[in-house]
């Protein structure tokens, strides 16, 4: 775990040892994906994203014990959330419609329970860019992505989250009308998610927010570098604004992730016309 940052392996280190204590002999494997495997942990900012292998299903009294370790490491760690899934071997390789459902938390809070989506981009993340922390190593693990559905998943994404996302933005007096005024994090999650799905229908690959914005610094007018610069700013925790109106900021944030949202679709459509 040398090369896997001091803050993740403080987190870790206490969660494998509870989890010992409380769920003895059950995991098999642990994987990270996302900001810590592609080198771009924050430790103010950066979820621990995981996925973690158990050698059985679980009962309910071990899925209660399961919330009460999250519970725990959210308590010890409020600055830093575990967030993960908790499959069997078999549903990693091999998932199909009886696979059981899984155990998954976010935001540091079990969630319920769910399908382990093996075209997902967290599925991608990990089998391209996945760090072994314990047990199975990656490079053995038999799965497969298949990326003609992920992106159409992906365009899907777009054109339901972010852009319902956006519109929410827009309505007058919502919570996220206002919130996109004074909530800093709006703003970097608004214009940073939307240009790591645009790296994507670009690159055939995944990066990180701060990798998104970077990329779309080097490939998209100058007009938006500001609101780009902006949100790079707030990810990375600098005090000083490239702006002096909110006003200024919202509308920017708004017109890029329309733009990006378009150029995205584009993109896609482009993309599956020269496949064809």
């Amino acid at each position: 775990m040398n090369h896997i940052p001091v803050r993740v392996n403080e987190v870790l280190s206490v969660y494998f040892d509870f989890f010992e204590s409380k769920l003895p002999n059950l995991l098999d494997s642990y994987y990270l994906y996302g900001s810590t495997s592609l080198g771009e942990y924050n430790e103010r900012q950066s979820d621990i994203d995981f996925i973690a292998v158990v050698k059985r299903e679980m009962s309910e009294i071990e899925i209660h014990r399961l919330k009460d370790i999250h519970y725990h490491m959210q308590k010890r760690f409020p600055h830093t959330t575990l967030d993960g899934v908790y499959i069997l071997q078999i549903d990693l390789e091999s998932p199909n419609k009886n696979t059981p459902l899984c155990p998954y938390f976010n935001d540091g809070k079990f969630q319920g329970f769910k399908k382990f989506d093996q075209n997902s981009i967290d599925a991608y993340q990990l089998k391209k860019y996945g760090v072994t922390v314990r047990g199975e190593k990656l490079e053995n693990v038999n799965f497969d992505v298949n990326w003609d559905v992920l992106i159409e998943n992906m365009r899907a994404n777009l054109n339901t989250y972010w852009r319902n996302w956006a519109n929410d933005c827009k309505q007058f007096l919502s919570l996220k009308y206002i919130g996109l005024f004074f909530n800093l994090g709006m703003i970097e999650w608004g214009v940073l998610g939307v240009s790591r799905l645009y790296y994507t229908f670009r690159e055939k690959d995944i990066t990180s927010k701060v990798g998104a914005g970077e990329y779309a610094l080097r490939t998209v007018p100058q007009k938006w570098h500001k609101i780009i610069n902006e949100s790079m700013r707030l990810r990375k925790g600098n005090k000083k604004s490239f702006y002096t109106s909110v006003f200024a900021r919202r509308k920017d944030a708004l017109d890029y992730m329309e733009f990006i949202i378009r150029e995205s679709n584009r993109l896609f459509t482009e993309d599956n016309r020269l496949r064809k």
